[in-house]
């Protein structure tokens, strides 16, 4: 597994991966603030493709689907990725944060036109939020969610339960 900080644009955001690289042992291509993130994700596919990785983890968080020039760039991304191999990106999930609300449901669909994304993880489940939204995603958009996130952790990334998060809804947990 190889990962890359294709958010360029939040010095924190590379700093944060090259921190969670160390916590789960993975190797983290980063580059500098401001860099080509599309630039950067092609020159990891080639590194990942040459070690022989079978997974590319390309993070670029911290896109608000308002801002134009972001959602450019993230197209770009994908469009590079696709030259490099006609199939990439094999799978791309989108993080949503259980405290957005409503707002999630026009993120999703303008991510999903954008990079196509095609499954989600939901994070922020720790705290008051319940992640209710995420039904009316799963329901309108048809996305597989794959994993929640419940906490600051390595270990708190966990697969997703249909029937655990329903429970968890419906407050009999």
């Amino acid at each position: 597994m190889l990962a890359i900080t294709g958010d360029t644009f939040r010095a924190a955001a590379i700093e944060q991966l090259k921190i969670w690289g160390e916590r789960t042992k993975s190797p983290v291509i980063a580059s500098k603030l401001g860099a080509d993130a599309a630039g950067l994700a092609y020159d990891a596919f080639e590194k990942a493709k040459e070690a022989g990785s079978d997974v590319l983890i390309i993070d670029t968080a911290g896109r608000l689907q308002n801002k134009a020039e972001l959602m450019a760039e993230l197209e770009k991304i994908v469009r590079v990725l696709g030259k490099l191999d006609p199939e990439a990106p094999h799978t791309v999930l989108q993080t949503v944060d259980a405290t957005t609300g409503q707002n999630a449901l026009s993120q999703v669909e303008i991510f999903r036109n954008v990079a196509g994304v095609n499954g989600l993880v939901m994070t922020k489940l720790d705290g008051t939020a319940r992640g209710g939204i995420l039904v009316a995603i799963a329901a309108k958009h048809r996305l597989p969610v794959y994993f929640i996130g419940v906490g600051e952790q390595v270990d708190d990334l966990e697969p997703f339960s249909a029937s655990e998060f329903a429970r968890a809804i419906a407050g009999v947990a």
